[in-house]
């Protein structure tokens, strides 16, 4: 349905929201007229998006607001003109709960840079998930093709899986957009509706901050007129005549660029026996406009600037944002995490931190940073689960030039060397390779790094912090899967951070914190709501309760308090958390001996299906011989 549903009651804002099913454009549209917002909607596909979506900008409208896996090529082609309508987990598990009704095992497809905790989702769905990660249209398509001949016939995903799915023969859950996500949506695209008209609004006083600037500024169309040029460009070069700073050119690499096309950065000239630092950029207005800008500093100023600002240049951005005041609560079992923090951060040794998620294990890395005597050093954090190998390889030790394809010229600094001097946080460090442990134990004890493709010995002075879910790298030990010497290594000391359900005294100082990050008092928190808050188990502890109680007082408005729309926040994650609990308890109904034998069978399943159904290497894995293995699969005791 590629129909344009307009309203026109809301002139000052031109939005319109992009999305891949009919089914999806009545939920938006529901919800944002629920909002107050009349916007205009539009269905479109991986094939067509990229061309309705420049007609509709030519139309007048402003932010395209989007929901569908074509919507990273919407943002690779019109940048700040988009706004995405999150898809959370939470929407997708509700799609595969639906699809849990018909079948066990489904395809879910993702784009190839969104987040998604597909272990997480089998464990709380009971089914196997197979995850279809992709770059582009076609490479979905061939996907879906190869799961459907393998015998899938059931995916969760957008309105592209669905058409796929459909010409394939199999059938396809549309995850829905959470209505907090859709509000969200249209509230940032009016925050940056309003950001950009204001930039315009601001052009000419931008023009007259440039005549201040300490540095010289000449543009130039493509034709080589002069367009701009402020006051220090003139005091630097003296321009002459009425051609003024066109004899410059050829020093200030104007001419290159306009006739190539490429920068030149960080070149130091002399012109007029003044030596001067300048950097020339290709411009490009249009398709049919363009031109150079040069940037023109004097050499011997920038040398004071650069005495002056010192080391502080290489640990910008690289600050601990959080101290110890900033772990809150008054609970025995949050002081006692505080008090630790005091204790253990002007301590050189490193540190492990162990807790559930949504706890605040990097809020506490950040704290021991700003308690210990590396403060005035960079606090560099990394998660270890959200990068392949390969990739946290580079990140973590760097590379040189060539070092393999695509590899940054001139190379790139580890974050072990950005680190030097200060704390290096490891998060997620359960999740390292084998291959990694190998190699971040031998960075520990020498202390000393190789970047990859180099050829020289970095020495490098870093604390290590680490983190992990609570109790995985003691999961990890006994079955032998973490070595012990870098365990030794990575816990000199240890902190434990409590689920937020064993310090329930902290659960309403928690929620009316957030409530007032949102210009709402704790009166917003009424009986019925502070009663929920407290019995509440909080499965995603302070993550989850921050969340909650933000997007009740988003939901809030003028209002002071409504147990309607905390319901609305709260209601679905309750019912979502008890339908699983149900769902868990009857996959083990019937007598000790019963719940024996399917606890037993789950587990075989998913070690042959972790071993590609090599029944040997389960066998191994299990630690039983082979002749069991095919006994207990047999259905024998």
């Amino acid at each position: 349905m590629n129909k344009l549903i307009k309203y026109d009651k809301q002139d000052n804002y031109k939005f319109v929201i992009l999305v891949h099913s009919t089914f999806v454009a009545e939920v938006v549209r529901r919800e944002a007229l629920a909002a107050g917002w009349d916007i205009a909607t539009f269905v479109t596909s991986y094939e067509t998006a990229e061309e309705d979506a420049e007609k509709l900008i030519r139309q007048g409208f402003e932010i395209l607001i989007c929901h569908g896996g074509f919507r990273y090529a919407i943002l690779r082609r019109f940048g700040s003109s988009t706004v995405f309508i999150e898809r959370s987990d939470l929407d997708i598990i509700k799609a595969l709960l639906k699809a849990r009704q018909y079948t066990s095992e489904v395809a879910l497809t993702a784009y190839e840079d969104e987040p998604r905790d597909i272990e997480f989702m089998e464990q709380l769905t009971a089914m196997r998930i197979h995850e279809v990660r992709y770059a582009d249209h076609h490479e979905l398509e061939e996907k879906l093709t190869t799961l459907y001949s393998q015998g899938i016939r059931v995916a969760v995903g957008g309105g592209g899986t669905a058409r796929i799915m459909q010409r394939l023969g199999g059938q396809t859950f549309l995850d829905e957009p959470h209505p907090s996500n859709i509000r969200q949506s249209i509230n940032r695209a009016a925050a940056l509706t309003d950001a950009r008209r204001m930039e315009r609004n601001y052009v000419d006083n931008i023009k007259e901050i440039l005549k201040f600037i300490k540095e010289g500024v000449i543009c130039v169309n493509r034709n080589g007129e002069e367009i701009y040029a402020n006051d220090m460009a003139a005091s630097l070069l003296s321009p002459v005549g009425q051609e003024r700073f066109k004899p410059y050119y050829g020093s200030l690499f104007i001419e290159a660029v306009l006739g190539g096309g490429e920068a030149k950065i960080d070149e130091v000239v002399v012109i007029r026996g003044r030596r001067l630092l300048v950097n020339t950029f290709p411009i490009y207005l249009n398709a049919k406009s363009g031109g150079a800008v040069a940037f023109v500093h004097d050499v011997l100023s920038l040398q004071k600037i650069s005495r002056k600002i010192g080391d502080d240049l290489n640990q910008r951005g690289l600050t601990s944002r959080y101290t110890v005041n900033d772990i809150q609560g008054t609970s025995p079992e949050i002081l006692g995490v505080r008090a630790r923090v005091l204790r253990y951060g002007p301590v050189s040794t490193s540190i492990y931190i162990n807790g559930e998620t949504g706890t605040g294990k990097e809020l506490v890395a950040h704290a021991l940073h700003a308690a210990s005597p590396r403060v005035s050093g960079p606090f560099v954090a990394v998660n270890c689960a959200a990068l392949p190998e390969s990739l946290l390889e580079s990140e973590l030790f760097g590379y040189e030039e060539g070092a393999f394809t695509g590899a940054k010229r001139g190379g790139k600094a580890g974050l072990f060397e950005l680190a030097h001097k200060g704390t290096l946080f490891l998060d997620e460090i359960a999740s390292i390779s084998p291959a990694m442990q190998i190699r971040l134990l031998r960075v520990l004890e020498a202390r000393e790094i190789m970047r990859i493709g180099g050829n020289r010995i970095i020495p490098v002075d870093v604390r290590i912090i680490s983190a992990s879910q609570h109790n995985q790298l003691s999961e990890l030990l006994r079955r032998g899967a973490f070595r012990l010497d870098l365990y030794y290594r990575l816990v000199g000391l240890s902190i434990s951070i409590p689920p937020l359900r064993e310090r329930r005294e902290d659960i309403l100082p928690l929620a009316a914190e957030a409530l007032k990050r949102c210009g709402k008092t704790p009166t917003a928190i009424t009986p019925s709501i502070r009663k929920i808050l407290l019995e509440h188990s909080w499965p995603g502890n302070v993550r989850e309760l921050l969340s909650i109680m933000e997007n009740y007082g988003l939901l809030l408005g003028d209002r002071a308090a409504d147990d309607t729309s905390f319901s609305e926040v709260f209601g679905e994650r309750e019912a979502l958390l008890r339908s699983l609990k149900r769902k868990r308890k009857s996959s083990y109904d019937g007598s000790l001996r019963e719940r024996i034998a399917a606890f037993r069978a789950t587990v075989i399943r998913e070690t042959l299906e972790e071993c590609g159904g090599n029944r040997k290497r389960a066998a191994e894995k299990l630690g039983v011989g082979y002749t069991t293995l095919r006994r207990l699969l047999s259905g024998e005791d």
